[in-house]
């Protein structure tokens, strides 16, 4: 039986490495032409062979090989150990309102003993047009949250949960001294459907200048860690278990791989603590009054390269303007003055500070006007006296540069 069993596995496994097991084929081993005689089509049972019409005797060898086995645990990499010491600290959010919904990842940071309340880091971009809030905690808790402050320039804003007692991640102390190539774990909710997912890679560049916007920059990290859509907010560490920075975007195109980006710990740590520092809590309400930057402007109103036509058949002409296409309605926005449809014709600056000389800017289409709006350093109490055709009326605008709150 030990002879025909041998034989018939090499059949067997010969006829897997072959397209088709018809009769009349040969297997080369050691060196010995064996031709099996009984490989019966229809069912490839070939464990039944004649021995007599084997050219050769079979000599056979018991085999010396063993199998290793392991009852150890794998040893912990370093990856594992930064897992174990942060996991717990990052949560995942949820974000809707009457208009949808969103999800994305967050970092637990802090803790207030009097309130009872914890403090979630998150993108500003993950709460940005929404209103209610849930976070859920890496054992499946889910907890309303409410949105404390934030600070659109960096993409940061806070949440807090009633909740105390949790694990809460510690920013690392200065994100410049990272070293390319050092180990970095990222954990967070990509796709918003896969809560608490773990991926690594490296520093790939420290202090990255990256264009997030059409007339935006931030200095971010890059890494080759996995990042997808919903790690927004969540946590890259090192694996010391220090919070380097809030994962925030990533390259996404075709051909592209491993472009991952997260805002450095120093541009993380002072604004949260600022918008700590500036939030108020109404104990009777139980609602934030939001903290913020101060100082913090932010333009609320959306200029647009458009066209008009005037006259009709071959009298008609296009006039190529740029025109306020959008007004956000937040009070706090700068240029809540100006309505939809103005065209801009001139922008003068008027500085607060008396030893700033005046700026006065013609608007052409030659140029492009948000690039030069974007350009400028305000001050609050900075004025802005934008020359707009409204309605057929040259009319001037007094837009203030105002204190920027985004309140919920």
């Amino acid at each position: 039986m030990r002879k025909k069993y041998l034989l018939g596995i090499t059949s067997l496994m010969s006829v897997f490495a072959l397209t088709s097991c018809g009769i009349g084929y040969s297997v080369i081993e050691n060196n010995e032409t064996i031709y099996p005689t009984n490989a019966v089509s229809g069912n490839g049972d070939a464990s039944v062979s004649n021995e007599k019409n084997l050219l050769y005797t079979p000599v056979y060898a018991s085999t010396n090989a063993k199998v290793n086995t392991l009852d150890e645990a794998s040893t912990k990499t370093s990856v594992e150990e930064t897992v174990e010491m942060v996991y717990d600290s990052v949560v995942s959010i949820s974000a809707s309102s009457v208009y949808g919904a969103s999800a994305g990842s967050g970092v637990l940071f802090s803790y207030d003993e009097t309130l009872g309340f914890s403090y979630i880091v998150t993108c500003f971009h993950v709460i940005e047009g929404y209103t209610n809030f849930e976070v859920t905690l890496s054992n499946q808790e889910t907890y309303p949250a409410y949105y404390v402050g934030g600070y659109e320039d960096y993409d940061l804003a806070v949440l807090s949960i009633e909740k105390k007692d949790l694990t809460y991640a510690s920013l690392y102390s200065d994100s410049n001294t990272l070293k390319l190539g050092s180990t970095v774990v990222a954990i967070g909710n990509p796709l918003g459907t896969l809560p608490g997912s773990v991926s690594s890679g490296v520093v790939s560049y420290v202090n990255r200048v990256v264009q997030t916007s059409t007339y935006e920059y931030q200095t971010l990290i890059q890494t080759d860690v996995a990042i997808n859509s919903g790690n927004s907010g969540g946590g890259l560490f090192n694996t010391a278990g220090a919070l380097i920075g809030i994962v925030n975007a990533k390259y996404s195109a075709a051909g592209i791989e491993g472009l991952s980006f997260a805002i450095p710990s120093n541009y993380v740590t002072p604004p949260i603590e600022e918008i700590l520092e500036t939030a108020q809590y109404d104990t009777a309400n139980k609602v934030w009054s939001s903290g913020y930057i101060k100082g913090d402007y932010e333009y609320g109103f959306t200029i647009t390269l458009g066209y008009y036509t005037t006259g009709s058949g071959w009298n008609k002409n296009v006039n190529y303007v740029y025109y306020v296409s959008d007004v956000n309605s937040n009070s706090t926005y700068t240029g809540k003055e100006l309505q939809k449809s103005d065209i801009v014709k001139e922008i003068k600056v008027d500085y607060s500070d008396a030893s700033k000389e005046d700026i006065t800017y013609t608007v052409s289409t030659d140029n492009d006007v948000n690039l030069w709006l974007n350009s400028l350093s305000l001050s609050l109490d900075d004025t802005l006296y934008f020359t707009v055709i409204r309605n057929n009326e040259t009319k001037i605008v007094e837009v203030d540069v105002c204190q920027f709150i985004y309140n919920i």
